[in-house]
């Protein structure tokens, strides 16, 4: 199958790389608008390159087109995307708001074609074995949950660290965990936020409150002294599950590091396994397109996703809980 990547970033990269491996999938052209990067990665994988998305759209033959920007150009490349017939797989978020991610939901179904959220955590084995042991009812009905995700800070200057570009701590690094708990636990009826900021530090902590009557605690920190850390737990009537991505150690003493704020970058979980989940995901994703099957996640739970985290961006904005009443299409920014 051909696919073509707009972005030539860390995640375009990836995408990049893992294409490589995947013998279903033939990277036929790439685009960026930094000219460095873009022959970079031509010359690697023998991809056409063309430094306007507008040009690479209207001259690719590719069935699939890779969204890796920065979010807030996601909604422009997808909505030209389907208009010219392409299955999109769009890096999360989706965008900045619901209301644009709903747009680009509706203007791939109007034109036929699949829109992908690329929400991976639904592809790690940890996650996706709570999840189904969840769903089985192995530690009954759920309770309470406590989720946290810790990285370096991304680098100063970068679009990640402007609210504006990337939506912030919450749009970019905790939508995982609200994306991972809405899937496990349910639909969300409140969200309440709290946070904290500082030179190279930022942390978030979100409780969501659910339709069932379960509550989660959801913590994001960027600017965390050690390696990437991911936790989760569900507490239920029967019993309990836990990942920590640390449990391979008894005991962590982390010290802070003086220069640990200097050192900034965009952190990613190391995985061993032979093949990580974001090949697995994009497997998957062409695996759909081919065969016309569900996605383990589609452009609804993307858009859910958006709605959730900004939800909490506007519960910390005011200082008050934010409402879903069920209704979670209707929150805005």
């Amino acid at each position: 199958m051909k696919v073509a990547v707009i972005g030539c970033g860390t995640m375009g990269k990836m995408y990049m790389e893992r294409f490589e491996l995947m013998p279903e999938a033939e990277l036929v052209a790439i685009s960026n608008r930094s000219e460095g990067a873009l022959q970079e990665c031509a010359s690697r994988y023998g991809a056409t390159p063309y430094t306007s998305y507008e040009e690479l759209l209207a001259a690719t033959d590719a069935e699939v087109v890779c969204v890796t920007l920065p979010t807030h150009l996601h909604k422009e490349v997808v909505l030209l995307a389907a208009a010219q017939g392409k299955h999109i797989i769009c890096e999360k978020p989706l965008a900045l708001n619901p209301e644009d991610a709903r747009l680009m939901q509706e203007a791939c179904e109007r034109s036929g074609v699949r829109l992908f959220a690329a929400h991976v955590l639904r592809f790690f084995p940890e996650y996706a074995q709570l999840r189904q042991q969840a769903a089985a009812g192995t530690i009954g009905r759920i309770g309470v949950s406590h989720a946290k995700r810790a990285s370096k800070c991304p680098p100063a200057g970068s679009w990640y660290v402007d609210k504006a570009l990337s939506g912030g701590i919450i749009l970019d690094l905790m939508i995982h965990d609200l994306d991972f708990l809405r899937w496990t636990i349910g639909e969300v009826k409140s969200v309440f936020a709290s946070g904290r900021q500082a030179e190279g530090v930022e942390y978030a902590s979100v409780t969501l409150r659910f339709v069932n009557g379960a509550i989660a605690n959801v913590e994001a920190y960027w600017g965390y002294p050690g390696p990437f850390l991911t936790q989760v737990e569900l507490a239920g009537s029967q019993g309990l599950l836990r990942y920590d991505s640390t449990q391979t150690r008894s005991l962590v003493i982390q010290r802070s590091d003086p220069d640990a704020f200097r050192l900034r970058g965009v952190g990613f979980p190391n995985r061993p396994a032979l093949k990580d989940p974001f090949q697995v995901q994009l497997e998957h994703f062409l695996d759909c397109v081919q065969t016309g099957n569900e996605p383990l996640v589609n452009a609804h739970d993307g858009v859910m996703a958006v709605t959730l985290a900004c939800a909490a961006v506007e519960s910390l904005r005011t200082g008050r809980p934010v409402r879903l009443d069920g209704k979670l299409e209707e929150v805005s920014r």
